[in-house]
């Protein structure tokens, strides 16, 4: 969306000296309204962040969107502001005790946003242990809030905001003194500035060159852009995930015409691997368009659209630049997803294929032992009352088995029709020829983990033979995350048989007997 407004409002692209809204007034309220629908998730992104952010760090997450709405409060003076403000001198400030505190906003920003997250949690945590509970409720919260919001706007904003002006003063030395090297150590470093949100500090210089006669910052930032839309473009490609490829298709466009944010914190960022290329991208068209000394004469759209604000002999320059940067994002994101260092499929694949070799060894057992139930993990196994969760522990669910798993590889425990699997990933329902049904659930309250450190083989309607792999995990992740992964095998219509006993109880090895089930009622 904000792509169409881009193209909606920018000056010179279809008529000379003015933009599609101003050629016809009657577009004009249209483009409001997408640029007012677009900017909208941005502008309130630490509220996001913060609510997601203080929820891993194990804090109240309602505090952390608190903080968010705080970051972003119509009271303060817009991050986007914040460059006209330096420049003209205004910035408002609070005086309390002494102390000159910036009244700035951080509507756009990542790592404030993150640090106030983990600020909070670790104070809220402290504040828990050491307020009396008839008090807890009451003070808690309002002094969380209080001294994570006064530590922010006193210490992290002023760390963040004075990195970002030490890296802009970088930035103009490299141009002005290092040349071709220079531009492309500049276009290397843009996309790491952009994820931090440090990037708005460089406003107030393009604004200060461009009214000197021109500024070189648009080329780098276009050049990055662009760079990340390519690399998103080859990750679409490159992935197995349908949900990434989706992301990856309309994000990658929306990158190539000035808006990295889906395509960097939705794709690349989470790959990887693609960020890298497209910060090799990036480099390369930087390095070009400095040495053709591509300057824009008024801030604009930072894309391919972005010609229209560049001086006139320097517009295929322009254009030669960002078409480098898209073609070295996409090569180099493509080089590095055939890299197993660097893509973690290729890894997993591996893995997946010496896990096959190992279960054709370890698993070719004889399981034609009627309504047998064999182990789908090694670990230790435990009756379903040791399981810690008062559903399992009272068979609420039905009859079964537990394991405590010491390695993340699920396997079949008998020939089966894959049922269910659950969106989460965490969870698998089978059913026997037999008419026996089975749910596996893989940790308790996993749920929440929304499918993260999961990876499913298999899919709903799939036939499987005992022993055939069926999800992996990462236990280690699982419980750092602090959910325990004691993993129930569930006969779902126990009440249709006359017995389901548990045949072993303490060390077991995926594919021995863990439980027997009786004959039907």
């Amino acid at each position: 969306m904000m792509g169409l407004n881009n193209v909606l409002t920018a000056n010179g692209l279809f008529f000379a000296g003015q933009s599609l809204v101003e050629a016809y007034p009657a577009l004009a309220d249209f483009a409001a309204m997408i640029n007012t629908f677009a900017s909208a998730a941005y502008a309130f992104l630490p509220i996001l962040i913060g609510f997601s952010a203080t929820k891993m760090f194990g804090g109240n997450p309602y505090l952390g969107a608190v903080i968010g709405m705080i970051m972003v409060s119509g009271d303060l003076l817009n991050a986007y502001a914040y460059g006209t403000a330096v420049t003209e001198g205004n910035i408002p400030v609070w005086n309390i005790l002494g102390l000159a505190i910036e009244k700035v906003g951080y509507q756009g920003t990542v790592l404030p946003v993150l640090a106030a997250s983990y600020i909070l949690s670790f104070v809220e945590k402290k504040l828990h242990k050491h307020i009396p509970e008839i008090l807890d409720n009451l003070l808690t919260p309002l002094l969380t809030v209080m001294i994570t919001g006064f530590i922010i706007f006193t210490i992290v904003g002023g760390v963040m905001r004075t990195a970002g002006d030490m890296l802009t003063n970088s930035f103009v030395w490299m141009h002005d003194t290092l040349g071709v090297i220079g531009g492309m150590v500049l276009g290397f470093l843009y996309s790491p500035l952009t994820m931090t949100g440090m990037h708005h500090s460089l406003l107030p210089i393009d604004i200060q060159m461009v009214s000197a006669g021109g500024s070189f910052l648009l080329a780098i930032a276009s050049c990055n852009n662009v760079a990340q839309g390519g690399a998103t473009v080859c990750a679409m490609l490159r992935v197995k995930d349908k949900k990434m490829k989706s992301v990856a298709a309309t994000s990658g466009v929306s990158a190539m015409l000035g808006i990295t944010e889906p395509a960097m914190f939705g794709v690349n960022l989470k790959l990887k691997y693609p960020f890298y290329g497209a910060m090799i991208g990036s480099a390369l068209g930087g390095g070009y368009v400095t040495l053709m000394n591509v300057l824009n004469t008024a801030p604009g759209t930072a894309g391919i659209v972005g010609f229209v604000c560049v001086q006139p002999n320097n517009m295929l320059s322009f254009l030669i630049g960002t078409a480098i940067s898209i073609v070295g994002g996409f090569l180099f994101t493509y080089i590095m997803s055939n890299m197993k260092c660097f893509n973690k499929e290729l890894e997993q694949n591996a893995t997946e294929e010496s896990n096959t070799i190992e279960e054709m060894i370890e698993d070719t057992i004889s399981v034609t032992e009627k309504n047998v139930i064999y182990s789908p993990l090694t670990g230790k196994a435990v009756t379903m009352k040791e399981v810690p969760d008062d559903t399992f522990a009272a068979e609420v669910l039905g009859k079964g088995m537990a394991v405590v798993p010491s390695e993340g590889k699920l396997v079949a425990p008998c020939d089966a029709e894959v049922t269910a699997v659950v969106d989460t990933k965490h969870a698998i329902g089978l059913k026997t020829a037999d008419g026996i049904e089975l749910l596996i659930h893989v940790g308790v309250n996993t749920v929440e983990l929304e499918g993260k450190y999961y990876t499913v083989h298999v899919a709903q309607g799939d036939s499987v033979k005992a022993g055939q792999l069926l999800l992996t995990f990462d236990i280690d992740k699982i419980k750092e995350a602090g959910y325990n992964v004691t993993t129930p095998v569930i006969v779902v219509n126990s009440y249709e048989y006359q017995t389901v006993e548990g045949l072993k109880t303490g060390e077991i090895k995926r594919m021995e007997a863990l439980a027997k089930v009786g004959d039907k009622i």
